[in-house]
């Protein structure tokens, strides 16, 4: 999947920020289970809508619905940058498997 959009949603009062990131393409099973690399997953597939959250490196959290082409993503205030960055690079290296 490939990024194509971010939208910035609010900011916590801990100076953690919430973005909307939007892929040409919808979560599938394969999809989500690839997160992996970035954190530790929980997916709940017995639920109406499949849910899937992450528990990355560096406090980073990605929360979404398989079927759906976006998710939401927390990053914590001191690494945003960083976590953007390692965020990115997963889709980079994985838009084409």
């Amino acid at each position: 999947m490939k990024i194509i959009q971010v939208k910035k949603l609010e900011d916590c009062f801990d100076g953690s920020t919430i973005y909307e990131y939007e892929f040409d393409g919808f979560w599938t099973y394969e999809e989500i289970r690839r997160l992996t690399t970035l954190g530790d997953l929980n997916y709940y597939k017995d639920f109406p809508r499949p849910f899937f959250r992450l528990n990355g490196q560096g406090g980073m959290q990605i929360k979404g619905v398989e079927g759906e082409n976006s998710c939401t993503v927390f990053f914590p205030k001191n690494r945003k940058e960083e976590m953007e960055r390692i965020l990115e690079r997963h889709f980079k290296t994985t838009q084409n498997k």
